[in-house]
């Protein structure tokens, strides 16, 4: 149970480094995103999203994914996955 945590923290962390600027102004204009991004990841244990558990439908707010080369590759996967989830 622990290494989940530990892998969905680090997947977080990575987030918040690929969307905050260096001089870290603006994570809170990015948080709504970075959580929005948790909620259409599907988990392992339901095979659900949060947003579809919680609210029984998956909003589709996200069309595409804009990485850059500084963009880590935790985070593409995640953000590939939540556009995939989404489709669903």
């Amino acid at each position: 149970m622990g290494g989940a945590t530990e892998r969905a923290n680090r997947s977080i962390g990575q987030m918040f480094q690929a969307l905050i600027k260096p001089d870290q102004r603006n994570w809170v204009e990015k948080s709504p995103l970075i959580e929005f991004m948790i909620n259409a990841s599907i988990g392992n244990a339901t095979g659900l999203t949060p947003f579809k558990i919680n609210y029984r439908y998956m909003p589709a707010m996200m069309k595409e994914m804009r990485a850059t080369e500084r963009t880590p590759q935790g985070v593409k996967m995640f953000t590939r996955n939540a556009l995939n989830n989404m489709t669903h």
